[in-house]
């Protein structure tokens, strides 16, 4: 890609300039996409290093990733155009005129251009990741090697989806108790922090005595009114730092994932999610005649949780040994049982690739009865949490007035 810096007159007549990015070497080919509507190129030249470099700063952006979602929905329709018998960059233009965002549909043009000169539309794809996961961009070698293009970007849109439904229950299993009881920790703190105080007070002004768990409620209320942006400040400080180290420092976030993995809840929907993503991943790649060895860098490089990682490369060591799959998946208690026999199955059947995709959807399946178990779970647990904290406060309020009630009854 380059940059050129240009000078044109539309065919309205309107005289514009500016510098744009290109797949060309040479000026012909460059002149000859500006002048593709019918413009008169007054003014063309190609940047160099220094110069693109300054110029790609100067318009420098955060590359705006495409959803997962927008992904697969792309992959189907140019699977659905190419089946029809739409030649390919007829239908990467047709997808690119309704796209919204410009930043994408801009990247998006360049692989047009380079399809355009000759370029694979594998290699041409591979340089935008955002566009085209890399798990796709195998297939599409695949698909463009044995004449089954359609084919193969279906089988992409197939994956996609399948990998965002993962993503999606696994969020869903760890966020939705964190947002419930967040709300529920909201609304206590406004009780005491803003309710409780108002109340508190006007029962010290008419001189109430106050029975020990009104006092309780009270020190608790005074306290959050007194240090609540403190407290508010020191939670934030404590979150960025955690996820600072958590992020920069390898052996922490090792320990972390360890951590996690071990915790009843989370560590079981993390373990679910993360077998069936491999599972998943790993039986594309096997489809798309990805090698061994290849496949487990990929794998070990698409997830984050460290001790998964960390297993995968040994298990690609294991493999460049010459071990057997089922063999090298062993030792350790990061893979079930359950995973290295269907893996061994497939290995001794020669269809590994569906045994994987049967994992996957069992661990999919998995994760989905999760959601629903942890949502039955929380609801007793919710109404628990929420009668304690609650009750203490309203009980703490009601004596006084029942005393003074008692007091002017007697």
């Amino acid at each position: 890609m380059n940059y050129f810096r240009y000078k044109l007159i539309a065919p309205s007549g309107e005289v514009s300039s500016g510098t744009t990015k290109l797949p060309y070497e040479d000026l012909m080919s460059a002149i000859s996409h500006l002048e593709r509507d019918g413009s008169l190129t007054l003014y063309v030249k190609k940047l160099g290093n220094l110069r693109s470099f300054i110029t790609k700063l100067g318009s420098f952006q955060f590359r705006k990733k495409m959803k997962r979602t927008m992904q697969a929905e792309l992959m189907s329709n140019l699977s659905l155009m190419l089946r029809s018998g739409i030649t390919l960059t007829v239908a990467l233009e047709e997808i690119a005129d309704s796209m919204q965002n410009s930043e994408i549909k801009s990247d998006f043009k360049n692989i047009i251009l380079s399809v355009q000169a000759g370029t694979p539309f594998s290699e041409a794809a591979e340089k935008y990741s955002h566009i085209f996961p890399m798990a796709v961009i195998h297939l599409i070698k695949i698909g463009e090697e044995t004449g089954r293009l359609d084919e193969m970007l279906d089988s992409g849109a197939q994956h996609l989806k399948r990998v965002q439904g993962i993503i999606s229950d696994t969020k869903h299993a760890l966020i939705y108790p964190a947002v419930v009881f967040v709300v529920l920790g909201a609304g206590f703190i406004f009780w005491v922090y803003y309710v409780a105080p108002k109340i508190i007070d006007l029962f010290r002004d008419m001189e109430v005595e106050l029975p020990a768990i009104t006092v309780f409620v009270m020190k608790v209320s005074y306290f959050f009114r007194d240090y609540i942006f403190y407290i508010l400040f020191i939670m934030l400080i404590l979150i960025i730092s955690v996820l600072s180290i958590y992020k920069g420092i390898k052996w922490v976030k090792r320990g972390m994932d360890a951590l996690i993995l071990k915790l009843p809840v989370a560590g079981t929907i993390v373990s679910a999610s993360t077998l069936a993503f491999i599972s998943e991943y790993f039986s594309l790649l096997m489809n798309a005649g990805v090698d061994l060895l290849h496949s487990m860098r990929i794998l070990k490089n698409s997830i984050s949780n460290e001790i998964y990682r960390e297993k995968l490369e040994e298990i690609r060591k294991s493999l460049k040994k010459g071990e057997s799959i089922a063999d090298s998946f062993k030792g350790g208690k990061v893979f079930p049982s359950y995973v290295i026999r269907m893996i061994n199955i497939g290995e001794m059947s020669g269809t590994l690739s569906e045994q994987l995709a049967s994992v996957a959807g069992e661990y999919r399946n998995k994760l989905s009865s999760l959601v629903e178990v942890i949502g039955k779970m929380l609801e007793p647990i919710i109404l628990v949490v929420a009668g304690v904290l609650f009750g203490v406060i309203i009980v703490g309020l009601l004596l006084p007035i029942y005393d003074l009630v008692s007091q002017v009854s007697g």
